[in-house]
């Protein structure tokens, strides 16, 4: 396993702008992390993401400014309503060990999909394409436990993990976070909701 710190560095000081799904209020995807708690508190190489701040991130913007940011929130709620995305039902899990730490799958993900393209291109309007990052050939849903904090052969920790295996949960997709992240990631401003 890669370390994630080293990859994903940003300047001291330094917030971007990210649209996420917050999983809070989610009492079964709550359960789900918590259940892995004991396992990851056993490799000091992973950082874990506590509870209250687990979420799916849509979309990384950047660093932009208040004014933008509230440019963005409007086109993002317009374009949600034009497309009329009701709330759905999606399932977390299982979690895998990865490249950088450990992930849980999300399914089905075509709603999440959708839900990606039409938050990117209300983004892409006002921002322009230049200011995201590459758009995906497909995009894939995901929800990070932990974060590796070292380079380390994790095959003991991938094993634990099959062995682990909770039941997956239920979760409620119903809103979008526009959220001014800092590296610390512990740390979060959100502006208001978008729905």
């Amino acid at each position: 396993m890669k370390d994630f710190w080293k990859t994903h560095q940003w300047p001291t000081g330094e917030r971007r702008a990210h649209w996420h799904i917050l999983v809070e209020g989610q009492s079964k995807v709550a359960e789900f992390a918590a259940a892995h708690a004991e396992l990851i508190a056993r490799f000091p190489q992973l950082t874990p993401v506590p509870v209250p701040w687990l979420h799916m991130t849509l979309l990384s913007i950047g660093s932009i400014d208040v004014p933008q940011m509230k440019e963005v929130a409007h086109a993002v709620s317009l374009g949600l309503r034009a497309a009329s995305l009701d709330p759905f039902e999606i399932e977390v899990g299982p979690a895998q060990a990865t490249r950088e730490g450990i992930t849980v799958a999300v399914y089905p993900e075509e709603e999440l999909s959708s839900l990606f393209w039409t938050v990117r291109q209300a983004t892409e309007e006002v921002l322009g394409k230049e200011v995201l990052p590459p758009a995906p050939a497909r995009f894939w849903p995901h929800l990070s436990l932990a974060y590796s904090n070292a380079d380390w052969d994790h095959d003991e920790l991938s094993r634990a993990l099959t062995r682990l295996r909770p039941a997956q949960a239920p979760m409620t997709v119903s809103q979008v976070h526009l959220v001014d992240q800092q590296q610390d990631w512990r740390i979060q401003d959100t502006p208001p909701e978008q729905p």
